[in-house]
C-alpha cells in the first residue's frame, strides 16, 4: 500500500539517521499527529501539556515535563488537548548505536532491546532517574540545534547516557511487563485496517469492510477497535477524513464544498457538522483562522 500509516520518512541522513523535531501551536488548531508507526525509536518531551497519547492499546496523559519512549514499530498517536501545547521529540535508528566489535556493552544491553526489553511509555518527573534523563535531552536539543563540531558525536554520546541511565534505574521493561504491546496476527491486521483508511478514505467504507479485514464480525470488530484505539471506528475514520480536510484548507484554495467531497463527504451539511465535531469551528471559520495566523 503506498500510503499506509507506516512512516517511510527517512529521519536525519543515510549517514546520520537522527532526527529532531519541534512541535507547537499558538493558536486555536490542537496538536494532532494521527496513529502511525515507524521501524525508528522516538522520544519525546513534553514542553508544555497537557496531551493525551495512545500507544498499542493504552491510553497515558501527559503534562509538561513528562517524557514518552515509542519503540520501534509501536503504532502511537499524539493529541495536544489544549491550545499553545508544545513538544519536542528525537526520532532515530538503534542500529546507529550498535558497536563494530561484540563487547559486553553491544551484548548484553543494546542487542536485547525492542526484542527481549523495551523502553517503558512514560517516565514522569518523579520517576528515579528523571533529573539526568531530561538533561540529556536538553542537551541532545541544543546538539542538534546549534549543531556544534562533531554534534553527531556528541548526539551518540548522550544516547548511550540515556540508556545507561535507563538500565542504572531498572526502567527497561521485560516480556513480563511490556503492557499489551502484542505482535500477534491480531494487532497486525488492526494495522491492515487503518492502513485500508488511508488508502481508501474517499470512498464509502462500511463497518463490514472493516471487519472483514480482520476477520471478525462486525461487533466484535467494533468492540476491539474501540477498546484498542480509545475511538469508534466510524470517529476514527471520520477523524481521518477531517484531518485530509485541514491540510487542503491549510493548503488549497479549493472552495469548502469541494474539499468535503474530496475527503469522502457527498453530504455538505454532514460534512460541516463533522468538522465542527472535531475542529470546534465550520471549515471556513477554520480557513479564516489560519488566514489571520499566517498574517
Amino acid at each position: 500500500m503506498k500510503n499506509d500509516y507506516e512512516e517511510k520518512k527517512i529521519h536525519g541522513s543515510l549517514l546520520f539517521p537522527f532526527q529532531y523535531y519541534h512541535s507547537h501551536t499558538g493558536s486555536s488548531v490542537k496538536i494532532l499527529v494521527p496513529f502511525h508507526w515507524h521501524q525508528n525509536m522516538e522520544i519525546l518531551f513534553v514542553e508544555k501539556g497537557p496531551f493525551r497519547i495512545y500507544a498499542d492499546g493504552v491510553s497515558e496523559d501527559g503534562n509538561t515535563g513528562d517524557i514518552f519512549f515509542f519503540n520501534p514499530e509501536q503504532l502511537h498517536q499524539i493529541c495536544g488537548t489544549d491550545e499553545k501545547n508544545s513538544y519536542y521529540s528525537f526520532v532515530f535508528s538503534l542500529s546507529m548505536l550498535n558497536f563494530q566489535e561484540q563487547d559486553y556493552t553491544q551484548t548484553a544491553i543494546l542487542n536485547p532491546l525492542c526484542k527481549e526489553r523495551w523502553f517503558p511509555l512514560k517516565i514522569s518527573p518523579d520517576t528515579a532517574g528523571y533529573t539526568e534523563i531530561s538533561r540529556i535531552l536538553y542537551r541532545l536539543k541544543e546538539h542538534n540545534t546549534e549543531q556544534p563540531a562533531a554534534y553527531q558525536l556528541l548526539t551518540k554520546a548522550e544516547l548511550y547516557r540515556l540508556i545507561a541511565v535507563l538500565e542504572q534505574n531498572h526502567l527497561f521493561l521485560t516480556e513480563a511487563g511490556h503492557m499489551s504491546r502484542q505482535h500477534s496476527q491480531t494487532a497486525l491486521r488492526l494495522k491492515e485496517v487503518i492502513n485500508y483508511v488511508a488508502e481508501h478514505y474517499k470512498e464509502n467504507i462500511s463497518l463490514e469492510q472493516a471487519a472483514g479485514i480482520m476477520h471478525m464480525t462486525p461487533k466484535y470488530f467494533s468492540n476491539y477497535f474501540s477498546s484498542t484505539l480509545y475511538i469508534s471506528f466510524v470517529q476514527y475514520l471520520n477523524r481521518f477524513r477531517i484531518e485530509k480536510a485541514c491540510l487542503l484548507l491549510q493548503t488549497t484554495d479549493m472552495p469548502v464544498m469541494e474539499v468535503g467531497l474530496e475527503v469522502g463527504y457527498e453530504n455538505f451539511s454532514y460534512f460541516i457538522r463533522r468538522f465542527r465535531e472535531f475542529q470546534g469551528c465550520t471549515p471556513s471559520e477554520y480557513r479564516k483562522q489560519l488566514n489571520q495566523n499566517s498574517s
